[in-house]
């Protein structure tokens, strides 16, 4: 097992991982990377600070993907055999949030996301359950597709198969499994269910206002956060596949890179009703 706690002084090649870092423009700090397999890549692009968090690399010719962010990253990473884990530009972590990749799925999140307190993304159960009758598995794993300026709420679980479109907002303490969620929806409930369709959100935190405040943004005339279908729109469940079928973790980067990295239209992630 390799242990890295500083992105100072690594080297590209750590025993048959790759790192990719620019250690003057990103910094880790009480934090902790593990290596336990062969072939996997941690890329890091520049603007990254990593705090109080851990990676872990369970497995081997895994991908983890941070991405430029203006805020500060608090993540507990787990990722296992053959799997992805992207994060996009300048997502917002108000507390620590625990991703866990498992049995080859793949969990993508996209840009400008607002993240809550106690958040945990995970792919799989993990514990098989089986049909009484039939004898066969009812609960694979499934990869985890978020999109673009997304909401989650304080202890929200997002758990295996959940696709979400851009713009959607996840209620706290929600639970959303196996389920595909329209652009600009609202959900919430254990099991998850919408709530309202054609909304959208904005990161102005309330806390302090006056009323001043709160009448200057009685209305909010934008289009900004309002998704819709564009010859821009790609589906995510063609780019999970096209990162499971890849060999190995460098191959993944480069999938990565085109598909979601350099690939920044406004309306990628749409998701229709």
């Amino acid at each position: 097992m390799e242990t890295i706690t500083t992105f100072n002084g690594i080297q590209e090649n750590v025993n048959g991982n790759y790192i990719f870092v620019n250690p003057q423009n990103s910094k880790m700090e009480g934090s902790k990377i593990t290596f336990h397999g062969t072939g996997n890549v941690l890329f890091v692009e520049d603007g990254v600070n990593l705090s109080n968090s851990t990676i872990g690399f369970q497995g081997s010719n895994s991908i983890v993907y941070l991405s430029k962010n203006r805020h500060i990253y608090y993540v507990n990473i787990s990722i296992n055999h053959n799997s992805t884990v992207y994060l996009g530009k300048n997502c917002y972590f108000n507390g620590k949030m625990t991703i866990v990749a498992s049995e080859q799925q793949n969990i993508i999140i996209g840009d400008e996301g607002l993240f809550s307190f106690g958040i945990f993304i995970r792919t799989a159960d993990p514990h098989l359950i089986y049909d009484g009758i039939t004898k066969k598995r009812i609960n694979p794993s499934r990869s985890v597709l978020i999109g673009d300026h997304i909401w989650l709420g304080q202890n929200a679980l997002i758990l295996k198969g959940s696709v979400i479109g851009s713009g959607a907002i996840i209620g706290g303490n929600a639970v959303l499994s196996n389920k595909r969620i329209p652009s600009n929806t609202s959900v919430a409930g254990n099991p998850a269910r919408i709530i309202k369709h054609d909304v959208f959100f904005s990161a102005e935190c309330v806390h302090a206002w006056t009323d001043e405040m709160t009448e200057k943004y009685e209305t909010m005339d934008t289009d900004k956060y309002i998704y819709h279908p564009s010859s821009d729109t790609v589906d995510m469940n063609l780019i999970d596949e096209e990162l499971k079928n890849a060999g190995s973790g460098t191959e993944r980067l480069d999938i990565i890179k085109e598909k979601l990295a350099e690939y920044t239209k406004k309306d990628r992630f749409y998701i229709d009703k």
